[in-house]
């Protein structure tokens, strides 16, 4: 899987019925209906090595993304940086002549298109409101179509199995139980209230590895989610599913009874401790795509950083300052 999924998720739109809701609002009403941005469509806000990122390619993601209005403003250039990575994959691809066939592309937008009319909408209608034309389209799927098969081929059988073995217990069923300790914070806290939760949280490390506090008491008495109450127990859970990406990786590093250092989340600054361990039993060939798809997914973002070492980007409007996220 790559990162590049606005088709994917168009297709889940249609099918689901979040995009009908909408759409069939404006069928109803087509007089009031009108893009939730008023834009001029031909607007660069960013060049890629001399190939455009328009407005109305924006004003789109976020419409197939579903991001609020009222926060659209905020998430631009978070969604702009995620297209120039989506252009320098495209270009990456282009350059080792790296193409999906005229077939599988078919086979999506025909996937669309029937799902659009099993739900009762007029498909070029649905598609039109989210700004595509048949060739825009096109080229969005043509990008992780390409892509899958850059990965097919520079991914063998035995790299697969070294990835997996290096990563086992993320992936063959292994869960952890452990406990935490959490200072919240927004990730559009500035940076300078992030790096004071972190001293603070390494002043309390400090304390419970000293044994003047242990573990449970420190939780009950700092930190800031419910399990506090139970000295910061989160329970056992597996790699994936339960917990934030962030916490799940911290954890399975540790060993039982470590301490790890203070860390970042979307949801503030943590301390965690492992308690316990039950090892999995899954092979690789009962993970194999989840496998596959972690690979596909770090390669996507070492391509990505390689290849932004040597990219001309310029950006046609100012960028937002912001804080840092976590």
């Amino acid at each position: 899987m790559c990162k590049y999924k606005h088709a994917v998720l168009i297709a889940w739109l249609v099918s689901c019925g979040a995009c009908p809701a909408w759409a069939a609002q404006s069928a109803k009403q087509p007089a009031k209906s009108k893009p939730p941005i008023a834009v001029k469509r031909e607007t660069v806000l960013v060049t890629v090595n001399g190939k455009n990122i328009t407005e109305s390619e924006l004003n789109r993601m976020l419409m197939t993304r579903q991001v609020r209005e009222d926060l659209r403003d905020k998430a631009r250039d978070a969604f702009l940086e995620e297209m120039i990575d989506a252009r320098l994959i495209q270009q990456f691809l282009d350059l080792r002549d790296t193409k999906a066939t005229k077939q599988e592309i078919d086979a999506q937008v025909d996937r669309i298109r029937e799902a659009a009319k099993q739900r009762g909408s007029d498909p070029d209608k649905v598609l039109a409101d989210l700004g595509y034309t048949a060739g825009s389209l096109r080229e969005e799927f043509a990008i992780p179509l390409a892509w899958k098969h850059h990965v097919d081929r520079a991914v063998p059988a035995t790299r697969l199995k070294a990835y997996f073995d290096e990563h086992r217990p993320e992936f063959d069923g292994t869960k952890v139980k452990a406990s935490h300790i959490i200072f919240r914070l927004r990730p559009g806290e500035e940076e300078e209230a992030w790096k004071q939760a972190e001293a603070k949280m390494s002043d309390i490390r400090k304390q419970i590895v000293k044994g003047q506090i242990s573990f449970e008491d420190a939780a009950r008495k700092y930190s800031q989610a419910p399990s506090k109450d139970d000295g910061g127990d989160v329970g056992e859970f597996p790699y994936v599913g339960k917990m934030p990406e962030q916490f799940s990786r911290e954890a399975f590093r540790l060993k039982v009874g470590e301490i790890s250092q203070p860390f970042r989340s979307k949801f503030g600054v943590h301390l965690c401790v492992v308690t316990g361990r039950k090892p999995g039993d899954l092979s690789l060939e009962d993970v194999r795509e989840e496998v596959l798809a972690r690979l596909s997914q770090e390669m996507w973002k070492q391509t990505v950083a390689d290849m932004r070492k040597t990219a001309k980007i310029e950006w046609k409007v100012e960028k937002q300052a912001t804080a840092t996220p976590p």
